[in-house]
């Protein structure tokens, strides 16, 4: 039986329903009649997110195979014809993912319950050097890739581009600590008592100071309140013709609050706090001097409980193992037995009679190795940083700091080194005219200079012109292991050279000093044959070196036994160098002589025994003799030494003291502290022939009582007598204190402690020098990139500041940018703003080669400065220049990443999945001519162009059948 029915009717139908799915989008219902995407066809291929792609284990795997995170030649592509533009966002999306699987995998082991393991820890580092090779194969590609249709852009788009790094700028005002709680008219207990200070005031032009003398017994029977005190010194300045004044500060208590069953509750308000202002002039430099004072001793130390725990992780489901974090803190005491500061000020915790300073360190410090008292007062800090430290954005995965702050323990400046992968600070040395020096050891890039500053007169005007040249040092054979270095800074904190040297292998600098005519001496270790050092014993070698004041190298002197060997500490005396070595688990005394230019032979060698596996901390020369102390589980260094105090058992703190003439022995000495347990971070300093030791115990010792699980002590004794003449022992949150560094500063700790004013002069302004504010050195650069590929190089030099780095960057860019300098809102500082000059100015700020990069430590991000950014949304794609050119696409991808911590993991992640999301949105606007970058917008094309394709191909299966059905009529 035939049927017969109108076929029009099953066409129409299927038609209405491919009407129905282009309905959604206007693009859509295009693409089904004619090519609308930007490469004039509607060829697409499957894009990797789309087809699920390669898993992240695979992903990881073929890395750790040794296989390229760019591989071009190896991305399919399922769509014959399609433009050439889509392979290349599919290889750079490949590439981006890898990186993203590779720092994955490495959160999953740091995180993991056995991170510490020696697999996993190989296993992190592998991936941590892949990453790092990645980060520069996708670099590299996302400059080289030429497309047609996209112009990709690895930084933002913007219309204006901020340094986030500040230099600073002058600020007359100083803010000294909290020293009352209550109000404005009580009795401070701070100024109770005998308080008398010296106020000297320095004029400009003028060539003789003015000295206002503070004596509060003057005030009578009025009530030593803020206001009272203030007042009674604003009368003292006035007298004296000076515009500096002092204020109250009044910080406004904070809310006080219990917690019940979870529930936080205001139950009322705590005390305001109040301290001294100073508001200083630009023309008035201040000193402040007391006639009393006594010894102080810095300390810096590493607070909290360091048990670990058990908690459940939510991410990965487990019960983990979990180390508390811990606070590193900067305190100073008096070392007297009537200290002048007897009461806590508001803030401090744990405190102890004769402390006077409590201040946390910035949360990226993770080691305090040396801290050293200045001339004035003050205190400089060598710490390791992973990552910005006040302000300052580190290069690499670790950089080393010498953060300077004044006797009241308040920050006076902040120097980064500026290396560009990992960098180390063992020693410190300061100088009678405040020069400082620091050594440690480095890996990867550094670029090594020397300034240079000449002075000359015109017409009575004094210019000085510094001049910068670069030294590539000597990095040894393997650039992959570290090297030596040192650093001298003048007294205002400007770098004045710094000088790599390397072995063949890896070596490390462990002290330096200063000789008296600016000359510089490092002492270390190396495990290979050192440039000029005479050749190796085998194993760990002690070192030394000579530099003269401008960084010229004197000479290099290796020795050792076939064991393993260290150079500890040096100190020069005159023509002679006394260095402090083990060899072979022994503690070696040697004096070179040092009175032939380039040159330092050897003179004398004195064996003080084993160390027990201790280590040496300190040595010094006084009236004769040489002092070496640190730490020993040996009772008879020396052979027990004539008058020793005796040996306490386990591991004790040490000084030993020998003739210069190491021949006579007749007064040799050897002082113990400790208990019969062991004390562990021994630190030792010498002053005038007494030492100072400080470290932690959980045992007894003599004259002191325990406190907590871990406390800290520190002691001075008289080496030649064994006397302990001071001592306090202290601990701290959770019972726990371990003590990471101690500087001793003779007539440090004055009355002006217990009122937060330092000694000394008060600096108004900073260096504003790029090199001294940031990380960016002397030859690190950057380029200036036009619309028609061609680049310029900007290179900081050692004199620039942010003005003068303005000016070179406007001349490089032909005027079509302007660069200013200015405030930063809130703080004394400025910072640099890059915006076009006109509206049809475009420039591309590029990074400048690896390891000597200034844009990371300027603040500063790649991008494209255009009027044409789109700066009304979180788009990174910007207005077509015209209806010709290609779309500008920025990738918003920061390759300064890497996988240091778990925070920098994290940050990584959100870095790598920005730009892989940006490469999504490049690929829809190929595929749709679509600028609408959300990842809803993907879904929803995606959906929509699905569906067109469902019933595109209905509708031909049907038209197929309807013509068989019919005989094709």
């Amino acid at each position: 039986m035939t049927v017969s029915f109108d076929s029009s009717l099953l066409t129409s139908y299927f038609n209405s329903k491919l009407a129905s799915a282009n309905s959604g989008s206007a693009a859509a219902q295009a693409a089904a009649t004619k090519a609308t995407s930007p490469t004039g066809t509607s060829k697409a291929p499957t894009a990797p997110w789309e087809r699920g792609g390669t898993n992240d284990e695979e992903l990881v795997k073929n890395i750790l195979a040794g296989k390229s995170f760019v591989r071009e030649s190896a991305t399919n592509i399922d769509v014959a014809g399609s433009a050439a533009d889509y392979k290349k966002l599919y290889t750079l999306y490949t590439g981006l993912s890898s990186l993203r699987a590779v720092a994955s995998k490495a959160q999953s082991i740091l995180t993991g319950s056995n991170a510490d393991s020696i697999t996993n820890t190989t296993t992190l580092n592998t991936l941590r050097r892949n990453f790092s090779k990645g980060l520069t194969e996708v670099s590299g590609y996302v400059k080289d890739a030429q497309y047609e249709y996209l112009d990709l852009i690895q930084g933002k788009i913007t219309d204006k581009l901020k340094s986030t790094v500040g230099v600073a700028k002058t600020d007359t005002n100083y803010f000294a600590k909290d020293i009352h709680q209550g109000t404005a008219t009580d009795a401070v207990d701070a100024f109770q008592g005998d308080v008398k200070f010296n106020i000297s005031i320095k004029t400009t032009g003028s060539a003789t100071p003015k000295n206002v003398s503070i004596d509060l017994s003057e005030m009578g029977s009025d009530t030593r309140s803020m206001s009272n005190v203030v007042n009674y010194i604003n009368g003292k300045l006035k007298d004296a013709g000076a515009s500096t004044k002092f204020e109250v500060q009044r910080t406004p208590g904070t809310d006080k609050t219990v917690t019940v069953s979870g529930k936080t509750t205001k139950v009322g308000t705590n005390p305001d706090t109040f301290s001294l202002k100073i508001k200083g002039d630009t023309t008035e430099a201040l000193t402040f001097s007391a006639p009393t004072t006594a010894d102080s001793i810095f300390m810096v130390q590493s607070v909290g409980n360091t048990d670990k725990t058990t908690e459940y992780n939510k991410t990965t489901k487990k019960f983990e193992e979990v180390t508390p974090e811990q606070t590193m803190e900067l305190v100073k005491f008096q070392a007297d037995a009537t200290p002048t500061t007897t009461t806590a000020t508001p803030g401090d915790t744990y405190w102890t009679a004769g402390r006077s300073v409590q201040e946390d360190l910035a949360d990226s410090i993770t080691k305090v190795h040396q801290t050293v008292s200045g001339p004035d007062g003050s205190v400089y800090v060598l710490a390791d940083v992973n990552g910005t430290i006040d302000g300052q954005t580190i290069k690499g995965t670790q950089d080393v700091a010498l953060i300077k702050y004044d006797s009241a323990g308040k920050v006076v400046y902040t120097r980064t080194l500026g290396a560009a992968d990992t960098a180390t600070g063992y020693a410190l040395a300061v100088s009678d005219d405040g020069k400082v020096a620091i050594a440690g050891s480095v890996t990867g890039s550094l670029p090594t200079v020397t300034t240079t500053s000449t002075s000359y007169t015109v017409e009575g005007q004094t210019y000085t012109v510094s001049q910068t040249k670069e030294d590539t040092g000597t990095s040894g054979t393997n650039a992959t292991v570290a090297d030596s270095f040192v650093t001298v800074f003048d007294a205002d904190g400007v770098e004045q050279w710094t000088k790599r040297r390397g072995s063949t292998e890896e070596d490390m600098a462990l002290g330096v000093t200063f000789g008296a005519d600016g000359s510089v001496y490092v002492a270390g270790k190396a495990r290979g044959v050192m440039l000029g050092g005479g050749g190796s014993a085998g194993g760990w070698d002690s070192y030394v070196m000579g530099f003269d004041a401008t960084g010229k190298s004197t000479f290099t002197t290796q020795s050792g036994t076939a064991g393993t060997d260290q150079a500890s500490a040096v100190k020069v005396v005159g023509n002679t160098m006394y260095v402090a070595g083990i060899e072979d688990s022994n503690m070696v005394l040697k004096a070179y002589d040092l009175s032939v230019a380039g040159k330092a032979t050897l003179t004398g060698t004195r064996n003080l025994g084993g160390l027990g596996g201790g280590q040496i901390g300190a040595i010094d020369v006084y009236n004769g003799q040489v002092y070496v102390g640190g730490s020993s589980g040996n009772a008879n260094i020396l052979g027990g030494g004539t008058g020793a105090t005796a040996f306490h058992g386990g591991q004790d703190a040490f000084a030993a003291t020998v003739n210069v003439n190491f021949a006579d022995t007749s007064g040799d000495k050897v002082v113990y502290y400790g208990g019969t347990d062991v004390e562990d971070d021994v630190k030792v300093q010498f002053s005038s022939g007494k030492v100072y030791f400080s470290g932690q115990t959980e045992g007894e010792i003599t004259g002191t009582t325990k406190i907590g699980e871990a406390d800290a002590f520190i002691a001075r004794m008289d080496v030649a007598s064994g006397a302990v003449e001071w001592s306090q022992r202290y601990t701290g949150k959770d019972g726990e204190v371990n003590p990471n560094a101690m500087a001793v500063s003779k007539g440090g700790a004055s009355v002006l402690d217990r009122l937060g004013l330092p000694q000394g002069t008060i600096k108004y302004t900073d260096s504003t020098l790029i090199t001294s504010a940031t990380s960016t050195r002397a030859g690190d650069s950057f380029y200036l990139r036009d619309s028609r590929g061609s680049e310029k190089k900007i290179t900081i030099e050692a004199s620039d500041t942010l003005e003068t780095l303005a000016k070179k960057i406007q001349r490089a860019a032909g005027y079509t940018l302007k660069v200013t300098v200015a405030k930063v809102t809130g703080k004394a500082e400025s910072q640099l703003v890059i915006e076009p000059a006109n509206k049809n100015s475009s420039m591309e700020i590029v990074k400048g080669p690896a390891g000597k990069d200034a844009l990371e430590g300027l603040g500063l991000s790649e991008g494209l400065i255009t009027t044409t950014a789109d700066t009304s949304s979180s788009s990174s794609a910007s207005k077509k220049k015209s209806s010709t050119d290609e779309k500008l696409i920025g990738l918003n991808f920061n390759a300064d990443i890497n996988l240091t911590s778990e925070d920098s993991i994290v940050a990584a992640i959100k870095t790598l999945d920005d730009a892989l999301k940006n490469v999504r949105a490049a690929y829809r606007y190929l595929r749709y001519g679509e600028e609408d970058t959300s990842d809803d917008a993907a879904s929803k094309k995606t959906s929509t162009a699905s569906s067109t394709a469902y019933w595109n191909a209905q509708s031909s299966n049907y038209a197929a059948a309807l013509s068989r059905l019919t005989g094709g009529a």
